[in-house]
């Protein structure tokens, strides 16, 4: 318990937070609290006068009580006196008393002759009304209490007659009971029929025989208040037994009638009408081993509680709570067929059934019936979903890296032998038959797990799912390098067809990207609002993955592209290009293998293309510096121009004028400072730098250096000049880097 000091402490900490509130808040708050206490002593004052008088009334009450009840004894007391005063009275009163006793004898002898003789008759008509209840339970049951009142009759005078009979000879008590045999068996019948009501209460419900079931709850109402009254007899027999025998106190007696808890034996039946349902209901399917359709077929559940619901409870009294003990009867049948299926070796899609199954069970019974979660009792798998997720789980994963693993070496061993060409698609893009398959995989896992409505579990599934793209994203990173290694390395002596197979590769990863993309579009509706964030964020990260395998591919085949034009390249600027024009050969190979790129994705190809021109641009810039690299002003100039003119052609088919001349300004502007003259020179390197400010002076040097137009002392004031210019020059911090930033200096 708290100490109330320290509640008074923080109760004045919050009220009192800065040094000023004592001399601006301490009056107001001790008037105000004043006059609280001042309320609460009344209300306390008023409770406990209260209190006190009712104390006082009761004592009082009992004290009136226990003086009438001494009074009552008294007076007990002394009839009893004149009683037995009385006899002496009266002459000849033992012998009126006896004459007086043998005649109710000899009246209650007669009596019991007469039942007798008539106890064969009352049977037979007896058992001829109840014969056509017992051929069909669902024949209106107009007889039914007619039938147990003439019975409960007959059952009262054989358990009379046998009680007063318990000291009479063994062969006495044998021929009563072979009288009463006839009444024994149709009490059983009986019996057995009430209990098989009982244990039809639905069907008779959907056979329009509600009248039937009031009728048995009225013969069990009957029935308990005959046990309550033999009871209480049998209790004042107890509490009395020194007055056993007393001619005066016959309740000490006791009652002879057998105790028969027709409530207690009612619920015992349902009970077990319930077991056998369930087991008709559910035993196929547990033979069969078919967990998922028992699961489908539990829709019977929520029917018959509703049923109960509407139709059967408003035909018991409150007390017997029928609507509870069906809930809660159905529950734990539910509950043990459950525990059933946990203990089997599940497969993954059953585990995710069974966990649905759970949550919408819950949703029902409150949405359906009111019957909230708390009330169910136990929970259903004992609260071990968690358990059940785990396994799953570890089944997604295992099947996962199964299926990816077979696909992969699948895919891989095609990749790499290349015996065959790569699937066409109709709109005649190459294309790997992985992508397809292994997002058929995922899809499912993501569908079974979403509809499993467990948030996090789906976010679990994606989880893995996420694993599986990346660990194939690495598995083709390795191998697309492995294999372009050995194709630049070894040209010879690999299959050919591996530009297509990249090709495929390229298309199939914008795909994975696509359907990657297409997942996350649909997944936040679907997934826990707490997870929402770490799907996306997964998704994400996948698709970047995909798009970057697509850019390492994009840029093998570009590697490819220039592998074998190194050498060309070499030779620009040489001697050999002096005698014989050597783009045009480059040309006619981009136009080859462009011819070839047709089959990929549009996008990858629209950055080829631009990847393509970049290097062209960068390897005929590099060119420039080459050892054996010299301008001869008299012809190099138009050769340029030629080069220039036949390149831009080429790609102008694929990029438009605007961008071309954007990407061979830098040809055109180092072509003007070649050609450039003393005066003019500085003012063309100003040009160049202005808008290239990343320009080594070195390459600027160095190209001037190869210009045989200009001797040893003239490159000399050039170079100085152009230097005193770079000096003065102070280029914009922020100007993004140029082509010369990304050529190997």
């Amino acid at each position: 318990m708290e100490d109330p000091r320290e509640i008074a402490l923080t109760k004045l900490s919050e009220l009192l937070k800065h040094p000023d509130d004592l001399n601006s808040k301490v009056g107001p708050l001790t008037r105000k609290l004043t006059k609280e206490k001042a309320s609460i002593d009344a209300q306390l004052n008023t409770g406990v006068q209260s209190q006190l008088d009712h104390v006082q009334e009761g004592l009082e009450t009992l004290t009136i009580s226990s003086r009438n009840i001494s009074r009552m004894k008294e007076n007990m007391r002394s009839i009893d006196k004149l009683c037995y005063d009385a006899q002496s009275m009266i002459a000849d009163f033992p012998r009126i008393n006896m004459i007086s006793q043998v005649h109710q004898n000899f009246v209650a002898t007669q009596a019991k002759v007469e039942a007798f003789q008539e106890l064969y008759q009352q049977l037979s008509d007896i058992e001829e009304e109840f014969a056509p209840l017992q051929r069909d339970i669902f024949q209106p049951h107009d007889t039914l209490l007619h039938v147990h009142y003439h019975l409960f009759k007959l059952e009262e005078f054989r358990d009379k007659t046998m009680h007063q009979a318990r000291d009479s000879p063994h062969d006495v008590v044998i021929t009563l009971k072979t009288y009463f045999r006839r009444v024994d068996v149709l009490s059983d019948d009986f019996t057995q029929h009430l209990w098989l009501l009982a244990r039809n209460l639905i069907p008779l419900v959907e056979n329009s025989c509600g009248a039937t079931i009031v009728k048995l709850v009225k013969i069990i109402e009957c029935e308990e208040l005959a046990d309550e009254k033999a009871l209480a007899a049998k209790q004042a027999q107890t509490n009395h037994h020194d007055l056993q025998g007393h001619k005066k106190w016959r309740l000490a007696e006791g009652n002879p009638r057998n105790i028969k808890s027709y409530r207690v034996e009612f619920y015992e039946q349902l009970h077990q009408s319930i077991l056998e349902h369930f087991d008709d209901e559910f035993g196929p399917y547990k033979e069969n081993q078919d967990w998922q359709g028992a699961l489908d077929a539990s829709e019977f559940i929520f029917n018959e509680l509703e049923l109960v619901q509407d139709h059967i409870v408003p035909k018991f009294p409150k007390k017997y709570k029928i609507f509870p003990y069906f809930v809660l009867e159905y529950h734990r049948h539910t509950y043990d067929l459950l525990n059933q299926m946990v203990l089997q070796d599940l497969d993954a899609g059953t585990i995710l059934r069974l966990l649905r199954f759970v949550r919408e069970y819950y949703g029902t019974m409150s949405t359906r019936l009111g019957v909230t979660e708390e009330l169910l009792e136990p929970q259903l798998l004992d609260g071990q979903e968690q358990l059940l997720v785990d396994e799953y789980l570890k089944l997604v994963r295992r099947k996962l890296v199964e299926w990816t693993t077979t696909l992969m070496t699948s895919e891989s061993r095609e990749f790499v032998n290349r015996e065959n060409p790569p699937d066409m698609a109709p709109d005649g893009q190459y294309g790997l038959s992985g992508a397809v398959d292994l997002f058929q995989i995922i899809n499912q896992q993501i569908d079974v797990a979403s509809d499993a409505n467990q948030g996090k579990l789906l976010y679990l599934v994606v989880s893995e799912c996420g694993k599986v793209m990346k660990d194939s994203q690495s598995f083709w990173k390795k191998l697309l390098h492995n294999e372009l290694q050995r194709q630049l390395e070894h040209p010879d002596d690999v299959p050919e067809g591996f530009v297509e197979y990249v090709m495929a590769l390229a298309n199939d990863q914008i795909k994975c990207s696509e359907f990657t993309r297409d997942i996350l579009i649909r997944i936040p509706s679907i997934v826990d609002a707490n997870y929402k964030t770490q799907v996306e964020d997964k998704l994400s990260g996948a698709i970047d993955g995909y798009l970057q395998i697509a850019s390492i591919a994009r840029e093998a085949l570009l590697e490819v592209t220039f592998a074998d034009l190194t050498p060309v390249f070499n030779d620009l600027f040489t001697a050999r290009w002096y005698e014989q024009p050597l783009v045009p050969s480059i040309i006619e190979t981009f136009k080859d293998y462009c011819n070839d790129f047709n089959h990929l994705n549009k996008k990858i190809f629209d950055r080829l293309i631009h990847d393509i021109l970049d290097r062209f641009l960068m390897l005929y810039i590099e060119a420039m510096r080459h050892k054996n690299a010299k301008f001869h002003m008299d012809t190099c100039l138009e050769c340029i121009q030629s080069d220039v003119r036949l390149s831009f052609n080429f790609f102008a088919k694929y990029t438009s004028t605007d961008e071309m001349a954007d990407k061979f300004d830098v040809i055109e502007k180092v072509h003007t400072l070649l050609e450039s003259n003393r005066r003019m020179i500085f003012v063309d390197y100003y040009n160049l730098r202005q808008a290239y400010p990343d320009v080594p002076l070195a390459f600027i040097e160095n190209i001037l250096s190869k210009r045989d137009d200009l001797d040893k002392s003239a490159l000399k004031d050039i170079i100085e000049g152009i230097k005193a210019k770079a000096r003065e020059y102070e280029p914009d911090a922020n100007t993004p880097p140029t082509i010369f930033s990304r050529i190997k200096w």
